[in-house]
């Protein structure tokens, strides 16, 4: 933990959350975090796919409702 590439995707989450990094950490969730709903989903979601360059499946897009999720994910595709 603690990588560039870990920090990269905090960051990123943060951002389209609108939080500070410092709040962000692998048990981020919807459920932790009043400023993650619907809608900032998918604007997460979205930043993403643009970011990481892959393209999730709305099933993906549905199930990856952590931090640590979207980081497995993206471990899993080899773009972390």
């Amino acid at each position: 933990m603690g990588s560039q590439n870990d920090q990269s995707l905090n960051q990123l989450i943060a951002d389209a959350l609108g939080l500070p990094c410092e709040k962000i950490s692998d048990d981020s969730s919807p459920d932790t975090l009043s400023e993650w709903d619907s809608i900032t989903h998918l604007n997460l979601v979205m930043a993403v796919e643009e970011a990481y360059e892959v393209q999730l499946t709305p099933e993906d897009a549905l199930d990856l409702n952590s931090v640590k999720l979207f980081r497995l994910y993206l471990e899993e595709k080899g773009k972390l």
